[in-house]
């Protein structure tokens, strides 16, 4: 069996080197791959750098929460840069596309997963409920890619328009099988249908935050939902999330574990999942954005545990992150679904709710004396919104907030950056949006066409 679970990690690495095929093109050995001991099917669902708890870095890159100096751009890729400014030939020559492929790497690998279980014969109820964890896992896993990869290499979803085209839906490990691009809707189906069946066989809360549980799929899907621009369904799910645990970190009483604030799996984790480090990761001229900075308040503690003041005047760097060190993180945490829910109530009419999560959000934010706020409306989104932007910075959540927000006039926001010196623009429903599925997946696959 060890041998068999190397060959499934080798292959892996294999399906990322190769120079002349595309992840969905190559053609493993499948029947070398399979493991047969529920350990071993653990173990796959265990690989977590890069590959099963992988969040992309292009939603980062391309938001506007960054902003990097002109000694930060030569450490960019092709494709990095052009993420960055929104246009250009993103790929080189026989380019895989990082968050695409570290994208269906996992889903690849729970497929593996879900395949073998489907042959597998539990010696004992222990076993076939440990089996059924596995399969829920793993369905977990494969919902939490696809999703990933509809934010990147999709369109922005409109509800009013569900058949818009989405990205490849992977339903079984044998890449042999071609797969065209599915609509949206039927993409969004499939990952909630993946969760709705994972949901019974998972623990409530994981003893583990880098496995899922009833708690990380509830907000999971409350993002999900929000996403979609269901509202009513955001607040279904975020509430029962926070009905499992609702623990807020008060900012008031962290202590600085050196560099960091945050302690790596710190309380307010759901679920652990971190951005790809690039050429820039934490380096020196790696900025938030001087507007963003802005926004925060001189009582807003926010301020000094984020950030610190860079080298060069008047410019400060991201320093703490829920990752717990200088990776930018990706995962599921409270905050973020306290404030799902402060969204969706806000928008469906019930202000009192709405007001009431930002509030407990905020006094556990703000230094003492904080007063709570007592807005109504319009006002009440409009800084439920603002909080989303600074309380879930550099977690890519941003680029999927702009990309809804951008269908509201009221909301829709225009980006510009000077790359090099040049200025460039994404407009709100501009292509830059989307990004590019790498060419050589269309060379490789003629379903994609």
């Amino acid at each position: 069996m060890k041998k068999q679970i190397r060959l499934i990690f080798g292959l892996g690495l294999g399906i990322l080197s190769v120079s002349c095929e595309g992840f969905l093109d190559a053609k493993p050995e499948l029947s070398l791959a399979i493991p047969e001991e529920l350990s071993e099917f653990q173990a796959i669902l265990d690989a977590e750098p890069r590959q099963m708890n992988y969040s992309p870095k292009i939603p980062l890159i391309s938001a506007d929460e960054m902003l990097l100096g002109d000694a930060a751009l030569p450490r960019m890729n092709q494709e990095e840069i052009c993420a960055y400014r929104w246009e250009g030939d993103f790929y080189a020559v026989n380019d895989y596309g990082v968050d695409w492929t570290y994208g269906y790497q996992p889903i690849y690998y729970a497929n593996v997963v879900l395949d073998g279980l489907a042959e597998f014969l539990p010696a004992d109820e222990a076993e076939r409920n440990r089996a059924l964890n596995l399969e829920a896992s793993a369905r977990f896993y494969r919902a939490w890619s696809h999703f990933q990869l509809l934010q990147v290499y999709a369109p922005p979803y409109d509800p009013d328009i569900p058949a818009q085209p989405g990205i490849p839906i992977r339903h079984s490990a044998d890449i042999n099988l071609a797969t065209g691009i599915s609509d949206q809707s039927e993409v969004y189906n499939f990952i909630l249908e993946d969760l709705e069946l994972a949901y019974a066989d998972l623990p409530e809360i994981s003893d583990k935050k880098t496995r899922p549980s009833k708690w990380a799929v509830e907000a999971f899907r409350s993002r999900i939902y929000l996403q979609m621009q269901n509202y009513p369904k955001a607040l279904e799910a975020a509430s029962h999330a926070l009905g499992l645990s609702e623990v807020l970190m008060d900012y008031k009483t962290l202590v600085s574990q050196g560099t960091y604030f945050f302690p790596r799996f710190n309380s307010e984790v759901i679920y652990h999942s971190n951005q790809a480090t690039t050429g820039f990761t934490y380096y020196r001229e790696q900025w938030v954005d001087p507007a963003l900075y802005a926004l925060y308040e001189s009582a807003d503690l926010r301020k000094k545990i984020l950030f610190k003041e860079s080298r060069v005047a008047g410019r400060y760097n991201l320093v703490s992150r829920y990752s717990g060190d200088y990776q930018d993180w990706g995962g599921l945490a409270v905050d973020e679904v306290i404030l799902d829910r402060a969204e969706a109530a806000a928008r469906i009419g019930q202000e009192e709710l709405a007001l009431s999560d930002l509030n407990r959000l905020l006094v556990n934010r703000y230094s003492a004396g904080f007063s709570p706020l007592n807005l109504v409306g319009k006002e009440l989104l409009k800084r439920i919104l603002e909080e989303r932007r600074k309380e879930l910075v550099f977690r890519g959540i941003r680029w999927m907030d702009l990309r809804r927000l951008n269908q509201d006039p009221e909301f829709a926001v225009t980006i510009r950056k000077m790359v090099g010196g040049k200025e460039y623009v994404l407009l709100p429903q501009g292509e830059g949006y989307t990004t590019p599925i790498p060419d050589r997946e269309y060379a490789n696959n003629p379903l994609l066409k």
